[in-house]
């Protein structure tokens, strides 16, 4: 009778560290949405450091159009809003506010787009089991070589 020894595989606890770490997986988040941006960048010749930029804590990304029709999100919107991706899409964002939802802030918001500055604020939003909450925002132009603003960046979070 022959014996097979079994050739042991050692176990570290940190080979798996990636699978579960919620700091890890996001720093692959935003490293694809990175990766995204950049993308969609070059076709647009903006001169954006997205890399900074996308340095604040964020829970979603909503880039829109000049008219404010939203283009694209990043994974994170379904899971703060409760709205796919497919939904949103062609969308503006207003359709998250409801009737709590500040004129004051939106007239804000308005006048620093209107003059090409980035804003922050908090805006009441609605999700889509019509629960309220407040979603801190920060909105960034997004302009192209010629300096003219093309696109609309939209940095969310749900507000602690």
């Amino acid at each position: 009778m022959s014996t097979r020894i079994a050739k042991k595989t050692k176990f570290h606890p940190l080979s798996s560290w990636d699978i579960s770490n919620p700091i890890y997986n996001s720093i692959s988040k935003k490293t694809e949405d990175l990766e995204v941006l950049r993308k969609i960048s070059l076709i647009n010749n903006w001169n954006v450091d997205f890399a900074k930029e996308l340095a604040i804590h964020y829970e979603t990304l909503v880039l829109t159009d000049l008219d404010q029709k939203i283009l694209w999100v990043n994974n994170g919107f379904e899971k703060m809003t409760g709205y796919p991706p497919e939904f949103a899409i062609g969308k503006r964002p207003a359709f998250l506010q409801g009737p709590n939802t500040s004129d004051a802030v939106k007239a804000r918001i308005r006048k620093k787009l209107s003059n090409g500055d980035r804003i922050s604020d908090i805006v009441t939003n609605y999700k889509k089991n019509g629960k309220e909450y407040e979603c801190e925002i920060t909105i960034i132009p997004l302009f192209d070589a010629d300096q003219v603003i093309t696109h609309y960046l939209a940095l969310e979070r749900e507000a602690a």
